[in-house]
C-alpha cells in the first residue's frame, strides 16, 4: 500500500505533463472583425483593409481566409501582405502550399512573399522554380533565394551564375549581393565570399561585378587584393 502511495505523485506529474499543451489564444476582437469582413459581401476597399489588419493583428485563425484570396484578382496582393505579417508558421505553410496551384503574377507574388518571410522551408521549391524558367517565376525565385540566404539558397545562386541561362545571371548577381549581406549577418563570411566571387567570375566588368569584388575584398581582409582571377 505504501508503494502504491509513493507512486501517486509520479503518476500525477506524468499525467499533468501529458496534458500540458500550449494554450491557443482566441482571436482578438480586431482579428474577429477582420475575418467577418472577409466572409461578408463588403466592398474591395473594406476587404483590402481587413487583410492589412489581419497581417498586423491576426494569427493562425486568419491564415485560411487570407490563403483563399492569394489567387484572386484585386485582393491577392493584400492577402499575401497579410500572410507576410503573420508570424505563425502556418502562414508560410499556406504560401508554400499555393505554389503548385498558381501561375503568372500570382505565382511570382507568392514567391516574393516567401522571400520576405525568409521562409527557409521554401528553399527547395524556390530552387526548382529558379532553375525552371518555363514556370515564369525564375527571377522572383532567384530574388527570394537571395533574401532567404541560407547556404543552400546561396549555392543555387552560384550555380545560376556559373552555368545558368545568361538572361538570369544579372538577377542572380543582384540576389547574390543581398544574400552576401545576410550571410555576413549570420556569421557565414565564407559563404558570403563564395557567392560574391561567383558574381565577379560570371559577369563582365561593370557596376555589379565591381560591387561584388569590393565586398569580397573587404571580407577577405586583404585590401586591394582583387577577387577576380
Amino acid at each position: 500500500m505504501k508503494f502504491i502511495r509513493s507512486l501517486l505523485p509520479v503518476f500525477v506529474v506524468l499525467v499533468l505533463a501529458g496534458c500540458a499543451t500550449a494554450p491557443t489564444s482566441p482571436p482578438s476582437p480586431v482579428e474577429t472583425a477582420g475575418l467577418a469582413v472577409l466572409a461578408s459581401d463588403a466592398g474591395l476597399r473594406e476587404k483590402a483593409r481587413a487583410c492589412q489588419e489581419l497581417g498586423d493583428f491576426g494569427g493562425p485563425a486568419s491564415v485560411p481566409a487570407l490563403a483563399a484570396l492569394i489567387g484572386k484578382e484585386h485582393l491577392a496582393d493584400y492577402a499575401r501582405s497579410g500572410l507576410e505579417g503573420i508570424k505563425d508558421p502556418s502562414a508560410g505553410a499556406a504560401l508554400r502550399a499555393a505554389l503548385p496551384t498558381l501561375e503568372g503574377r500570382y505565382l511570382a507574388g507568392v514567391v516574393n512573399s516567401l522571400g520576405v518571410r525568409r521562409d527557409t522551408a521554401a528553399v527547395p521549391a524556390l530552387q526548382k522554380l529558379a532553375l525552371d524558367p518555363k514556370r515564369g517565376a525564375a527571377e522572383a525565385a532567384i530574388a527570394s533565394l537571395g533574401m532567404i540566404a541560407t547556404p543552400a539558397a546561396a549555392k543555387t545562386l552560384q550555380t545560376i551564375l556559373v552555368s545558368g541561362p545568361a538572361a538570369l545571371r544579372v538577377p542572380a548577381a543582384h540576389a547574390a549581393l543581398v544574400a552576401a549581406e545576410q550571410l555576413v549577418r549570420d556569421g557565414n563570411t565564407t559563404g558570403a565570399r563564395a557567392v560574391l566571387n561567383a558574381v565577379v567570375q560570371a559577369l563582365p566588368p561593370g557596376h555589379l561585378a565591381t560591387a561584388a569584388n569590393d565586398k569580397a575584398v573587404t571580407l577577405s581582409g586583404a585590401p586591394g587584393a582583387p577577387a577576380r582571377k
